[in-house]
């Protein structure tokens, strides 16, 4: 009787040690919706990642408004902005204000903005320079021109706003990176309209030399 009793317990807690180890669901942060109102940069397998953060960290600063980062590779391939466009309202968020796609497409259009569905599209492919600064400058112009299009914001006479027209990359690469004065009130402006909340930059004070 003893003999079974030690069986039985045996048993068991081999039982125990083969169960399998719960599995830890990982979130795709790409599908879970934004907790806020946001812009959203979409990056389409266009541009390294660590660039698009920094124009990321850029945009907010300057826009004053929440700008998340995700990654949709899935959505590449699509070689026109028209396809392009369809395929990325379909991941598109309600909390998404502006969506704001970077992307390789053909052609030498640099931007496409619908502000209806409110899908903005940046082809990295025809701005892209071996210098990375300047490949980085172009997009950083490119998505605050994206911000301001997607609002309705018109392209500004003046000469040293992000907004203006522009002739040649070159052109593209001597314009200013921010708004006019005028224009970044009205973009303030149409910000709070869309529920965009505001974003105080934090200033790090330098250290002191001695």
């Amino acid at each position: 009787m003893r003999k079974i009793f030690w069986i039985l317990i045996g048993m068991s807690l081999a039982v125990v040690g083969c169960s399998p180890e719960p599995v830890e669901k990982t979130v795709n942060t790409a599908d879970a919706e934004p907790s806020e109102k946001t812009l959203t940069l979409v990056n389409v397998a266009a541009v390294d990642t660590e660039m698009l953060e920094q124009i990321r960290t850029f945009a907010e600063k300057e826009l004053k408004v929440p700008v998340r980062m995700i990654d949709r590779p899935e959505l590449a391939g699509k070689s026109d902005f028209q396809t392009l466009e369809a395929a990325a309202l379909t991941t598109k968020h309600e909390q998404d204000v502006a969506y704001i796609v970077v992307a390789e497409l053909d052609g030498e259009e640099h931007l496409k903005v619908n502000t209806d569905s409110g899908i903005a599209i940046i082809n990295a492919k025809a701005l892209y320079t071996d210098d990375f600064e300047k490949f980085t400058g172009r997009i950083q112009r490119m998505v605050m021109r994206a911000a301001a299009f997607s609002f309705g914001l018109e392209p500004t006479p003046d000469p040293f706003c992000v907004t203006r027209d522009y002739r040649s990359l070159e052109d593209l690469d001597r314009m200013g990176r921010n708004y006019s004065p005028p224009w970044q009130g009205r973009y303030a402006k149409e910000a709070a309209k869309r529920g965009l909340r505001k974003v105080t930059p934090t200033f790090v004070k330098p250290p002191s030399t001695p």
